[in-house]
């Protein structure tokens, strides 16, 4: 069952400001947190890039690899995560204030019980994920850029 709909990518500085997000919730600190969410009066709502960024996570380990061999578990996987992503969407729909702190616990937990390797720290596993997405971000934008 597909899940995303067609959708603009995130841009470099979305990527960027989600992250922060990410790790200010991780580290605990509520100054850095602070700092993010005043950034974020000129960026779309954190909610909007948080779930934008949990599908850019999810969507890749969850969805039928075009080249795999289906199996039940294949397509189970892939249903787990349609039902989650979709259970985050609902969430941010029916639940605003708390639904920003869940969704980054979410893909925090998510990254460190699926993404992250043994002996690697979450915060490490994070700035990794930052440093690919803000790659894949860049090139998207810049593809989109030389179109024009």
């Amino acid at each position: 069952m597909p899940y995303a709909q067609p959708r603009t990518p995130l841009t470099p500085e979305e990527v960027e400001l989600a992250f922060e997000y990410l790790l200010a919730i991780q580290d605990g600190s509520e100054h850095a947190l602070g700092t993010v969410i005043d950034r974020t009066k000129a960026a779309p709502a954190p909610t909007a890039l948080l779930l934008a960024l949990a599908e850019d996570i999810i969507l890749p380990v969850t969805d039928l690899a075009p080249d795999a061999d289906p199996c039940a578990d294949s397509f189970a996987l892939d249903e787990v995560g349609c039902v989650l992503l979709a259970t985050l969407q609902e969430w941010t729909r029916e639940c605003v204030p708390s639904a920003i702190w869940g969704l980054a616990n979410t893909i925090i937990r998510f990254t460190e019980n699926v993404l992250r390797q043994e002996g690697e720290d979450t915060v490490d596993t994070l700035k990794t994920m930052r440093t690919e997405h803000l790659e894949r971000a860049r090139a998207a934008h810049c593809a989109v850029g030389e179109r024009r």
